[in-house]
């Protein structure tokens, strides 16, 4: 294209790039944009006329390209920029942020129904809650009866169920800590009477409890009955342990370990665990309500922990003779048939189930007469009666040996707690 003429309103500047030709309004203010010939970056020249106050913005003035437009009109004041000197850029022309608007917030109808929702699952929970807290306590009781402080009777039903054991610990506490025959006597029962009896019994030494401490007693719940009579029942159950700085046992040699031989006397005995294993353990602390507190029965703590029972039954000595609280039932003769017009029974420790034997009694005799409400053989029970009963027990001199016999049936149940030998006497 030729050369044209320049319009009055319009000027003329080289791009510094390319050297093309630009026309621009003669009143443009230095701006910046991209060269119409080549897109590099250039700026408009200063006006030879001064030019108004700028105002801020930051909108680019695109350079158009060499026609010959209409005179334009004039531009409003309040629509002139100001642009900066080349590189520089001014505060006031750096692109605004965009205007974001706040996160419109809920309106306050909304949240009626969310908390009624809310109150509705917390009323769902709290009605599982408490069916679920019913369910599990059917069967466990409060263990402090509601209105207690002022109800004699729910004072009595939660003593009788869970009251009594602190004063039983206490009781055995006391009991286990005394080593003299004195110091034990205000923990048990019947002190008075007994007295002579625990002397002979210990032979004035010192008494140590040491191997059944109180701690190791656990509750046992006798019936409901029983307990509102005022009787109570702790037990101390040990197993059968060893004792290790004993428990040596050789070793057998290969030929005996694989079978090619059988081992000799010497070494199954010494080889055999069983010899080196203690005794198990096994006390029953019974407690009687008195108006002085618990007292601890101590007959039956001493035939239990001691085995007096035992040691009795299997050393016969002729005329020896004691009384014992034990469990009864009917038996099957010793020899298959028992003599004419006699029936056996079997005493059984109390807390030692493996300390029995075997007594046979005349039928027409004061213990038989009271031993025949647990007769089961040859009746149309099927299986034996077993109660609990105290009986005196004798080593009568026979012909041949000592033989075990019954001297006399005292009473149903355990001398002392439960049982009355008047009463058994009367039936």
């Amino acid at each position: 294209m030729g050369d044209f003429a320049i319009p009055n309103n319009q000027r003329e500047f080289r791009c510094e790039h390319c050297e093309g030709k630009i026309l621009i309004p003669k009143d443009l203010p230095p701006t910046t944009g991209p060269c119409p010939h080549c897109g590099g970056a250039i700026t408009s020249p200063v006006p030879e006329e001064p030019w108004p106050a700028p105002v801020e913005t930051a909108v680019p003035v695109v350079v158009p390209a060499p026609v010959s437009p209409p005179e334009p009109a004039r531009m409003d004041d309040s629509r002139r920029i100001e642009l900066p000197a080349k590189g520089e850029i001014s505060e006031r022309n750096r692109p605004k942020r965009a205007h974001v608007e706040p996160p419109a917030q809920p309106r306050r109808s909304g949240l009626v129904p969310a908390m009624l929702v809310l109150l509705v699952f917390a009323l769902i929970g709290g009605a599982i809650v408490i069916m679920a807290s019913k369910e599990l306590g059917k069967n466990v009781a409060s263990p402090i009866a509601p209105g207690s402080a002022g109800d004699p009777q729910a004072r009595e039903a939660n003593y009788i169920r869970l009251g009594w054991q602190k004063d039983a610990r206490e009781a055995l506490e006391g009991y286990m800590a005394a080593t003299t025959v004195e110091g034990k006597l205000p923990f048990i029962l019947r002190p008075d009477e007994l007295r002579g009896k625990i002397e002979d019994f210990y032979g004035g030494g010192a008494i140590l409890d040491a191997d059944t401490p109180a701690a190791g007693f656990s509750v046992y719940d006798l019936t409901e009955e029983d307990r509102r009579r005022g009787l109570f029942l702790m037990i101390y159950d040990q197993p059968p342990q060893f004792e290790m700085k004993e428990f040596f046992r050789p070793l057998a040699p290969m030929e005996v370990q694989y079978g090619v031989d059988e081992a000799d006397l010497l070494l199954s005995t010494v080889s055999r665990a069983k010899n080196f294993e203690m005794d198990p353990l096994r006390v029953q602390a019974f407690f009687k309500r008195t108006p002085q507190g618990l007292k601890l029965d101590w007959e039956i703590f001493a035939q239990t922990k001691y085995r007096t029972f035992l040691n009795f039954t299997e050393l016969p000595e002729a005329g020896a003779s004691g009384i014992f609280r034990v469990f009864v039932a009917e038996d099957v003769p010793p020899k298959g048939a028992a003599p004419a017009g006699t029936r056996t029974y079997r005493l059984t420790d109390p807390a030692n189930l493996g300390d029995s034997a075997r007594v046979v009694v005349k039928v027409d005799s004061e213990a038989g007469q009271a031993l025949s409400p647990i007769n089961w053989l040859g009746t149309q029970e099927t299986r034996p009666i077993t109660k609990t009963a105290t009986v005196e027990l004798k080593w009568a001199a026979g012909q041949d040996s000592a033989e075990l016999e019954i001297s006399r049936f005292l009473c149903w149940e355990f001398l002392g707690l439960g049982g009355d030998p008047a009463a058994a006497s009367s039936k």
